[in-house]
């Protein structure tokens, strides 16, 4: 069997939204292309909050990437085996992720490591209490409202609160009214207070996700959870995220101590680094 060694042993993550695309959209022609060239010389990987479908298609099935982490870390697939070996017969999947649809002996297979679900988890009951509070929130906001506003993955609970269907002029439309209003950090308030009175603040994250959006979780859940399958492989971790300040979701990852943290405010600031690595 042929394998495909890589001898650097650098590593560089990236979230999706706000880092190397811009939010909800496809990845640009020319980031793709400096992305491709640098896996040359680095081994690259994602940690983004949403599922690897969406990533799969924000990125156009990028087979230079070698560790996905979806869903804030919870869910993880990889082109690698253990020892940095490429895996022959690359496979794309369907949007459950629950069988292969195609495959050739040149292709790579993209190998599912673990899956967590948050329906098994003890705080779930409470998680769904936090919830409510979400709908009652949106109930009352006083903007126009699309559909479909909370998402509940394998990991975590996704809130959007313009809603998952909006187009891109709605979601334009919220992003100016929250600069104005604080939409967001006024439910991130309320939802830190109940969990306080719940007793259970201490063992969530409650974070921002993405420009129109929350994420709930548990704290083991956050993205620091991919440093269990990486750390010890690589003499480097490099980590790129927008969300750095203390309530957004790459906050804990970017400030770990074995990692080279890169605060971003959009895509072109992790173009600037990039160039000059």
């Amino acid at each position: 069997m042929e394998t495909f060694q890589y001898p650097f042993k650098k590593l560089l993550l990236f979230d999706v939204d706000g880092t190397i695309a811009k939010s909800g959209k496809v990845i640009e022609p020319y980031v793709k292309e400096l992305l491709q060239n640098l896996s040359k010389k680095y081994i690259l990987g994602i940690v983004g909050g949403g599922k690897l479908d969406k990533i799969l298609y924000q990125l156009e099935n990028p087979d230079f990437i070698q560790h996905f982490f979806t869903e804030c870390g919870c869910v993880y697939h990889t082109y690698l085996d253990n020892d940095n070996t490429m895996v022959p017969n690359r496979c794309c999947y369907d949007m459950d992720l629950s069988k292969v649809v195609g495959a050739t002996k040149e292709m790579m297979i993209l190998k599912e490591i673990y899956i967590k679900n948050i329906r098994n988890h003890e705080l779930y009951p409470y998680i769904n209490i936090l919830i409510k509070e979400c709908l009652k929130f949106l109930s009352n906001v006083d903007y126009t409202l699309t559909g479909n506003f909370i998402d509940l993955r394998n990991g975590i609970f996704y809130i959007s609160l313009i809603g998952m269907v909006a187009n891109e002029e709605e979601r334009k439309y919220f992003i100016d009214l929250n600069n104005k209003n604080n939409y967001i950090i006024k439910l991130l308030d309320i939802l830190k207070n109940k969990a306080h009175k719940l007793g259970i603040f201490s063992k969530l994250s409650i974070c921002k996700g993405g420009e129109v959006g929350i994420a709930i979780y548990p704290i083991e859940y956050d993205k620091v959870q991919v440093l269990e399958s990486l750390l010890g492989k690589y003499s480097e971790i490099h980590y790129f995220g927008d969300k750095y300040e203390q309530d957004g979701n790459d906050y804990k990852l970017i400030n770990y101590p074995n990692i080279i943290g890169h605060k971003v405010d959009c895509v072109e600031d992790t173009i600037e680094i990039l160039k000059n690595l």
